[in-house]
């Protein structure tokens, strides 16, 4: 395969922290992004900016503050930016109300929340004792490290440097968590990868690739130096795939079961010449592939017309050609292409035969299939009725998807439309 690169994020992204601009002057934030700052450290409170002894109280670190609501005429020049003696200020919401506080370096731009959750920590992690920025910039780097392990998390901050303007510098800015450790107590982690979090991202795939043996093999969707165990060669036929951005790197992976019933990640793309990555487009003498699900057919490859519903039966079928997710197999209609990466996804696994009531509403709106999104009939088509279904799925997240006939075709209906996409 030739080198393929990830691409690079170019959109502009507004970063769901704060966008800022590195100026010297009153407008060292740009007030017109989201505008939320992070205390590091413990920060005088004051009435009047011009008047240093106007305390009237403090906020202690870390927690988030939003800036007060300013002139949307003139945002970087409003009242809630402000110098004074050679010092920035901003202008704050408090529960005392609108407060001014000391733009310094325990002041940082970003998000930060309190959780409960657990995370799994895939490689060694550095530990440090507060987030190495700000006023903590300073401080010696870490020498603990955290082997991989579940950890509880109780805080994340996302930092954002206050000069920030780009797209790219909001997609890179670092996060950490805050981790609850039996030996160590407290401490925090910086952009580790988060096999939980990516995981909404799997989605079954039957496609059909070709491992030559110089591919790796990871636990996770995710490059791990030294983790990795080289592939056997052959073909084999995916159970997922994943696609999700690591900071500006677009990753794509495909996962695979061994023969010992384990599951293992490969890269789809690879970075550098040096890497491998399975083939996706090769002929076969005319082996044998696996419909794990009833599956459309087609006369020629990229055809997926919604409104053809000819299927073909789970089984085992020969195949002479491998092309991007379309398998070329005989039939008993002849040679036909399948289209494996639709495939789970418009007849997923555990649909069983049902004869339940389902309600249709002016609201309804119905798909042409329960994980592919195209939608058949929009809201407004149906007035309040009664439809009989003759089939029923249920998806991972629990959601009660109906299969029904009506005047104009065959659709599915989910339980709760508020809960889809």
């Amino acid at each position: 395969m030739q080198k393929v690169v990830k691409c690079i994020l170019a959109m502009s992204v507004l970063f769901s922290g704060l966008s800022f601009m590195g100026t010297q002057a009153m407008a060292t934030i740009d007030l017109m992004a989201n505008r939320n700052l992070v205390v590091l450290a413990e920060t005088t409170v004051l009435d009047d900016y011009h008047n240093p002894d106007s305390v009237v109280g403090s906020i202690s670190g870390m927690q988030m503050l939003k800036v007060a609501d300013c002139a949307p005429s003139a945002p970087n020049k409003s009242d809630c930016l402000a110098n004074a003696g050679g010092k920035g200020y901003i202008l704050v919401k408090t529960w005392m109300g609108n407060k001014w506080i000391e733009d310094n370096d325990k002041i940082t731009a970003g998000d930060y929340w309190e959780m409960d959750r657990e995370m799994t920590i895939v490689e060694e992690m550095k530990l440090y004792d507060q987030p190495h920025v700000g006023v903590y910039s300073k401080d010696e780097s870490p020498k603990e490290v955290l082997s991989p392990q579940k950890v509880h998390v109780t805080a994340m901050y996302r930092y954002l440097y206050k000069g920030a303007t780009s797209a790219r510098a909001m997609l890179e800015a670092p996060i950490w968590y805050r981790i609850s450790t039996k030996q160590q107590g407290q401490k925090w982690i910086v952009d580790p990868f988060v096999p939980e979090d990516i995981q909404k991202n799997e989605r079954p795939n039957d496609r059909i690739i070709k491992l030559t043996g110089s591919e790796l093999l990871y636990d996770y969707p995710y490059e791990v130096a030294g983790q990795g165990v080289k592939a056997n060669p052959g073909v084999v036929q995916i159970v997922a795939s994943s696609f999700f951005n690591v900071k500006i790197q677009i990753q794509n992976w495909f996962k695979i079961q061994l023969e010992d019933g384990t599951f293992k990640w490969v890269k789809t793309f690879p970075l550098f010449e040096n890497e491998s990555a399975p083939l996706i487009q090769f002929d076969l003498s005319n082996e044998k592939i696996t419909l794990r699900t009833a599956t459309r057919y087609f006369d020629i490859d990229g055809d997926s017309s919604l409104s053809l519903q000819n299927w073909l039966q789970p089984g085992s079928y020969v195949a002479d050609k491998i092309n991007d997710g379309w398998a070329r197999i005989l039939t008993p209609f002849g040679w036909k292409v399948v289209n494996l990466d639709r495939a789970p996804l418009e007849r997923p696994q555990g649909i069983t035969e049902t004869q339940e009531i389902v309600k249709l509403t002016p609201d309804t709106r119905t798909y042409y299939f329960p994980l592919t999104g195209e939608i058949h009939h929009d809201a407004g088509t149906f007035n309040d009725q009664e439809a009989l279904s003759f089939e029923k799925w249920i998806s991972p997240p629990g959601i009660n998807w109906y299969h029904i006939s009506t005047y104009s075709g065959i659709v599915w209906v989910p339980e709760k439309p508020d809960l889809i996409n």
